[in-house]
This record gives structure tokens, C-alpha cells and sequence, in this order.
């Protein structure tokens, strides 16, 4: 199993339960979404996932490893995870080149992917492909990110994060910005790369991608896992 929470609960403080008892396991190249209200604890979930944030109770484990017992496993293991978070972090002063190759210059050790220069052209035809890939041009490498619109960074994040080919990816509302068309340019790069065994854990709000992509949905309320539709056929 590729991760796994066990009775996991969240507070930030003793008067603020955000997530508990949940339950949920991921395996290697699944495809789940997660959807639910504002403030039920979405995003908390993605940060246990990723191990940005540990449990308060119960269990959290990646490939086996408990994300509080061994830090260097964990480390390894993060590598190859890809993370679209919700407020993007990109450098904004830095040109988009500068934010896409990010995860090259912490190497490619622990991904299945093959070692690369970070500053030599194996590098540069990365995040070319990687940018591309998101349906942005070649040219927007040389911009500043601040230049860029709101649609524009939020594909530049996905670019960064997709560019070591992770295992798995984490998108915080990775289509909250994108018009129709950008959002489907999206969805299907996140289909092909499942195709391919890449696993993904989605949060999303939008409906019209849970109705046509018909993944596995896991519907948070409450600070609990409510509904957890293997078929992809979850109305929220």
C-alpha cells in the first residue's frame, strides 16, 4: 500500500478538532479525488499525505514508513512525491525556468526516473516537456512569474510538480483558476500519467470533473470520511 491512515485525527488545538477517525489507503497508481465543503478539512488531509503536517492521533504510513519514526526513509519517499498545493508557492521574482526545474537541483535519487544535470540541456528539455505538457509555450520559460496570470502560475505549479515524474501526485484544487479548456488540458495529462502508474490524490470542487472522470471519490464531512465511492460515482 502506497499510503495509509489509520484511525488519524488533526487539531491545531485542543479546541480544534479539523480531521477525525479517518480512515483511507492508497494504493500504487490509483486515482482518488477528494471532494467536500470549504473548511472540512481537505487541504489537513493532503498535508498528512504528504507529511507537511503529522497526525495528532492514530497512524500515518508511506510505502510502510511511519512519517514520524524515520525522517531519512521519509525524506527518500518524498522525492517521489509531486505536490500541487492550493496557494501555488512558486518564486515569484524568478523566472518560470527557475520555478519548473526546482525539484531537479534535489536530484532524482529514490524516482524511478533517470539522473539529469540541473544545469545542463537534459535538464531544459525536462521542463520544456513539462511546461508543454500543461499547455504553455516554450517562450513563457524566460517570464517572470509575477508577469503571469493567475491560470497561467497555477499550470506553471503543476509543471514543477510533475516534471521528476513522481509516483504520486497531490493536487490541491489544481483547476480553481483554469477556464474550460485548460481545465480539461489538465485532467487528461492527469489520466495519461495514471495510465502510466503514476498515482494521484486530488481535491477538487468542481463537478463536472468528478462526473466525467469517474475515479474513486472519498467525500469528507464532518472532519471524517462520509462516502467512499470506488466507482466514482459519488454526487456531492
Amino acid at each position: 500500500m502506497l499510503i495509509s491512515l489509520r484511525q488519524v485525527a488533526k487539531a491545531y488545538s485542543p479546541n480544534s478538532l479539523v480531521l477525525r477517525n479517518v480512515n483511507l489507503e492508497l494504493a500504487k497508481g490509483e486515482f482518488l479525488f477528494v471532494v467536500g465543503d470549504s473548511g472540512v478539512g481537505k487541504t489537513t488531509l493532503l498535508k498528512l499525505i504528504t507529511a507537511e503536517e503529522f497526525p495528532t492521533d492514530g497512524q500515518v504510513t508511506f510505502d510502510g514508513i511511519r512519517s514520524e519514526l524515520d525522517s531519512s526513509k521519509l525524506l527518500r519517499f518524498r522525492r517521489r512525491v509531486g505536490v500541487v498545493p492550493q496557494d501555488y508557492r512558486l518564486l515569484k521574482d524568478r523566472t518560470v525556468y527557475d520555478n519548473v526545474v526546482i525539484p531537479l537541483f534535489f536530484g532524482r535519487h529514490g524516482t524511478n526516473s533517470p539522473p539529469v544535470s540541473f544545469m545542463g540541456k537534459g535538464a531544459r528539455k525536462l521542463v520544456e516537456d513539462a511546461v508543454t505538457n500543461v499547455g504553455l509555450p516554450v517562450k513563457i520559460l524566460e517570464a517572470r512569474v509575477r508577469e503571469l496570470s493567475g491560470g497561467e502560475q497555477q499550470r506553471v505549479a503543476i509543471a514543477r510538480a510533475i516534471i521528476n515524474s513522481p509516483d504520486l501526485l497531490i493536487a490541491d484544487e489544481p483547476t480553481g483558476s483554469l477556464d474550460h479548456d485548460h481545465t480539461w488540458t489538465v485532467m487528461d495529462l492527469f489520466q495519461k500519467l495514471n495510465l502510466k502508474g503514476m498515482a494521484f490524490v486530488v481535491a477538487t470542487h468542481d463537478r463536472e470533473i468528478i462526473r466525467r472522470v469517474r475515479k474513486r471519490t472519498c467525500h469528507l464531512s464532518g472532519g471524517t470520511i462520509r462516502v467512499d465511492d470506488r466507482e466514482g460515482a459519488c454526487i456531492f
